[in-house]
């Protein structure tokens, strides 16, 4: 293991734990703060707005002038954002807040991976990053229990407890990763112009749309987010409907779902000596829509649960394939760019979803719901297996992913390493 890889983890998991550290308790933060349901809905869309219009230009700044001071400014923001929440008692100083926070997640949307991958190639490392990213699942899942109970404590004490203990922790995590965070300077053709956002947001774009791999990748993520997103905003008021209990139960789901994709996660490595990527990606789609099917299905407690908490095992599984795949096909100093522009796709059909599903919840009910979300799952099936037909041949473990290989345009790939002597 690299000494990128090792700072990852650390920084990574650190950043994850306050992230996610008011995902329990958010909406009933908001409730307690006076915004009725609809109020509550229109906040969160401000965040996926902000997301999805400052995802690329904040991706794009990242290659342009650093990964390392995109995430300590991403840091600096959030820390800021969850400071003004604390003190927030308005829907207007909430969508404030939800802006600035929204502008602080996308500064470390694709900055922080592209860090990573690019330093662990500095540094000798040239295999496939599939056990990287799994790795690194583990560790979001692992800091999102212990914070997400955490939390669930802290806010019976004090709702606005839990925002002040989060910025506090993003400021912490500023600092260890403005000390263990190394990024090599970047070679820069004297001759060449100095490249700036716009221009590097029209070449990621354009490298996007060169290679149909990362074309057919960002297209899933947005439908897969457009049909899971809704189901993730509506798991809460359906457990607490059939268990009949208070809002404790919650807390102890969130760990068990979290659990659910760590074990999809810690399967990966064993699934991938078995079968190919499209067939893992197409089984795992097919796996989550009939889990979720089971649990729309479901009117008791033990059953829906069984099913909400199985069709994350495939999350666990898929996302560190998909992440692997976008990294493998496009060159180190568009990488953040381009990993942005797959969050955007994903924070468009989030956002859509939430929008065209959310009305099926309110006139249908969140079982109809949750059955449109998992036909649409194992409809996109097929669209796998036809990415493993359209991805160029994987390279062996010597060699690397970064080497241009048929597929990507010589344009938008890394140059091939000098021949030995």
């Amino acid at each position: 293991m690299t000494r990128t890889e090792r700072t990852y983890y650390w920084v990574f998991g650190l950043y994850n734990l306050w992230a996610w550290f008011l995902a329990p308790v958010y909406p009933l933060f908001l409730r307690s703060r006076g915004l009725d349901a609809l109020e509550v809905n229109l906040v969160l869309a401000t965040y996926l707005i902000v997301i999805f219009v400052f995802e690329v230009p904040t991706g794009a700044l990242a290659d342009a002038v650093g990964r390392k001071a995109s995430f300590l400014l991403s840091c600096a923001l959030r820390a800021l954002a969850f400071g003004l929440y604390a003190m927030a008692d308005g829907f207007s100083e909430f969508v404030i807040a939800e802006t600035i926070d929204g502008i602080g997640t996308t500064l470390a949307t694709g900055a922080l991976d592209a860090w990573a991958i690019d330093g662990m190639r500095d540094e000798g490392d040239l295999r496939p990053v599939d056990r990287f990213f799994a790795r690194a699942q583990i560790v979001m899942r692992a800091v999102m229990i212990g914070g997400g109970l955490v939390s669930g404590y802290v806010a019976s004490v004090d709702m606005t407890l839990p925002w002040w203990i989060a910025m506090a922790g993003f400021v912490a995590t500023g600092i260890v990763a403005a000390l263990a965070m190394r990024e090599a300077p970047r070679q820069v053709d004297a001759a060449a112009p100095r490249p700036h956002v716009l221009a590097t947001m029209r070449d990621g774009f354009e490298a996007v749309r060169a290679v149909p791999v990362l074309m057919l990748v960002c297209a899933l993520t947005g439908a897969s987010f457009f049909a899971i997103v809704p189901a993730h905003m509506l798991w809460q008021a359906r457990m607490i409907e059939l268990s009949g209990e208070g809002v404790w139960i919650i807390g102890w789901i969130w760990v068990a779902l979290n659990l659910a994709a760590i074990g999809g996660s810690a399967l990966l490595p064993l699934l991938l000596a078995r079968c190919r990527r499209g067939t893992l990606l197409a089984a795992g789609a097919a796996w989550r829509g009939g889990a979720l099917g089971f649990a729309a299905a479901s009117t008791a407690l033990g059953p829906a649960m069984s099913g909400w908490l199985l069709q994350e095992v495939s999350y666990g599984c898929s996302e560190p394939v998909l992440q692997a795949w976008m990294n493998e096909n496009v060159g180190s100093q568009r990488r953040a760019t381009i990993l942005s522009i797959r969050s955007m796709f994903g924070t468009l059909g989030g956002g859509l979803g939430l929008i065209a599903i959310g009305f099926v919840a309110r006139d249908h009910g969140i079982a109809a719901a949750w059955t449109v979300s998992a036909i649409l799952c194992v409809a996109m099936a097929p669209a796998y297996l036809l990415l493993e037909r359209m991805a160029p041949a994987r390279l062996d473990e010597n060699r690397g992913p970064i080497v241009a290989e048929p597929g990507i345009p010589a344009k938008f790939a890394e140059p091939a390493p000098p021949a030995a002597p």
